[in-house]
């Protein structure tokens, strides 16, 4: 090693990689703008040398950069350290991030990224106190980061790499989103969480030839969607958004716009939930714009869904109509063989589940009633409890109050152990809006109520009153 260099480390790992002054500046200007820096870096061969001759120290992301560019070369892992800089943000352990305020944006970089998912993780296992649930504030700029920080460049497909690192996080994921189908998010957000941290954080603090690196942030990604899935489904919404925004950072890494634009409809799913309905509307349309050219006309039509029950929720009918003309056509378009294996689940029934939800919330229950019908053929008992709540609710707006309450009744029997925090709402909302038109007296209430607090101790139900 080169005693004359302030930075003989850089030196000698540039060397160890075979990599030029002016390689390793022109790799540096290539990676910033890959992941959007505005504005990028751009090193010449005079800057680098600067580096290890004269022991200038560049900003913390170049020596990112740097160190990216040589673990590329080396086909191993290179640490700051290694490389003659004091700290290496990776063994840092998410210290310097926020998961509260961080968390609730979308990061400049995957590194970022990675240190808050890995903090956010660690919280979330702990069942801590992670943030609000939902931060309006960062909307914007979470849409125009992931589609206008870099152009939204189509890449070569994924499944064209094959490797044995992504595959058998996608074939774990896959069992873990078959089991929320079916029990919901409560069962299995514990061992998810787990896998997450074990299994799929340290695989990304590690260096990747690119192709291997695409699949891999997308196997990851769909990991981070499925957690915050979860965390929506149990009502832990601090993290879900989260975990859904920096899943979009990922599945922006790995040029998956598609499984972009899944996550955005979650967002946009979470905030008509939470009421942010604008908000709502907005991320269900950037889905669409992430995915102009490339999404499947099955993918489109889920997308419009989401559109279309955010207008719902704020009474847009004549929107909603349009919406939902599109999407019926797109549906009609379907080729089952060329959708992803993510969006199996969206077919005519689970569209009309959507449509009666859309009527349900513009108060319409015979057309609501019309699509709950052909939704609950042949769709998992989850979905069918689901369904049969805004039949219940439908129901109830269309004045046969003991007709809804027998449908609740048959709601409950068929949820079983459905650990669900929406679905508890749905329960809670309906109760409330039968004490409305009945008030807390009347048989019906009382022995609905009896119901919840058997089924649901949990739920902070009223007792029963007696009847007078």
């Amino acid at each position: 090693m080169d005693e004359s260099y302030k930075n003989p480390q850089l030196k000698a790992v540039m060397d160890a990689a075979n990599m030029s002054s002016k390689g390793l500046a022109s790799r540096i200007k290539a990676l910033s703008e890959q992941r959007g820096d505005d504005p990028p870096a751009r090193p010449d061969h005079n800057r680098v040398r600067r580096w290890f001759r004269d022991g200038e120290v560049p900003k913390l992301q170049t020596q990112r950069y740097i160190a990216e560019a040589l673990r590329s070369k080396l086909g191993r892992e290179v640490k700051l350290a290694e490389i003659g800089f004091p700290s290496d943000p990776a063994d840092d352990e998410g210290e310097a991030v926020n998961i509260a305020e961080d968390g609730a944006r979308y990061p400049e970089s995957t590194e970022t990224s990675i240190q808050i998912l890995t903090k956010l993780a660690e919280a979330d296992q702990q069942d801590s106190q992670i943030g609000p649930d939902w931060n309006s504030d960062t909307t914007a700029t979470t849409i125009t980061g992931y589609l206008f920080a870099q152009p939204l460049v189509v890449a070569e497909p994924l499944d064209s790499y094959g490797n044995g690192i992504a595959a058998p996080i996608r074939a774990t994921t896959a069992s873990f989103m078959q089991l929320d189908f079916q029990y919901g998010g409560g069962h299995l957000r514990t061992m998810l969480l787990a896998f997450f941290q074990s299994n799929v954080l340290p695989t990304l603090k590690q260096s990747h030839p690119d192709a291997t690196r695409r699949e891999l942030f997308s196997a990851a990604a769909e990991v981070a969607q499925l957690l915050g899935w979860t965390s929506y489904d149990v009502g832990r919404h601090a993290a879900a958004s989260r975990y859904f925004k920096q899943g979009l950072r990922l599945a922006r890494e790995a040029g998956d716009h598609m499984l972009g634009g899944r996550l955005f409809a979650n967002l946009s799913h979470q905030a008509n939930y939470l009421g942010k309905f604008k908000e709502a509307t907005e991320y269900a349309r950037a889905a669409q714009h992430a995915t102009r050219g490339i999404a499947t006309p099955t993918v489109e039509t889920l997308y419009l869904a989401h559109e279309a029950r955010a207008l719902a929720s704020v009474g847009e009918s004549s929107l909603c109509a349009s919406v939902m003309g599109r999407a019926e056509t797109l549906l009609d378009k379907g080729n089952p063989g060329a959708e992803p294996a993510w969006a199996s689940y969206v077919d005519a029934p689970e569209i009309a589940g959507e449509w009666a939800h859309v009527f349900r919330d513009l108060g319409q229950p015979d057309r609501a009633l019309s699509f709950v019908e052909t939704a609950v053929q042949q769709t998992p008992t989850r979905t069918q409890a689901f369904l049969r709540m805004v039949s219940a609710a439908s129901t109830l707006q269309a004045g046969e109050s003991d007709e809804a309450v027998s449908i609740a009744h048959q709601a409950v029997d068929l949820a079983g152990p459905l650990n669900s925090a929406r679905y508890h709402r749905y329960l809670t909302d309906f109760r409330a809006d039968l004490v409305q038109r009945h008030g807390e007296g009347d048989a019906r209430v009382r022995s609905f109520t009896t119901t919840l607090r058997e089924r649901y101790p949990q739920l902070h139900v009223p007792k029963p009153r007696s009847a007078r």
